[in-house]
């Protein structure tokens, strides 16, 4: 299949479960010294709702739509990375 003709569903579900595997990967961080906590849970939530949202409309039919959802989710915890404000698991047992 060619990457014009992709099935949008197919590709919603492989987005999602990559997310999902990275969020499991990923915890934020309490507090930095220039953002509080608060500020940082308020993203972290943005991103599993997100991400709830995603599967909603995957499962209701609109790929779509849940390919757009998924990609905010994914821009945010990839914004939570950049900004050290975040951390993988394996870190946290290191």
């Amino acid at each position: 299949m060619s990457i014009l003709s992709e099935d949008s569903s197919e590709r919603a579900s492989r987005y999602i479960a990559t997310l999902e595997k990275a969020l499991q990967q990923h915890n934020p961080l309490n507090e930095s010294k220039m953002v509080r906590e608060a500020s940082i849970m308020k993203v972290s939530d943005a991103i599993h709702r997100y991400l709830q949202d995603a599967r909603f409309y995957l499962d209701n039919g609109k790929p779509t739509t849940s390919l757009a959802a998924i990609a905010y989710a994914e821009g945010l915890l990839d914004a939570l990375k950049f900004l050290n404000l975040t951390k993988t698991i394996e870190s946290e047992t290191q």
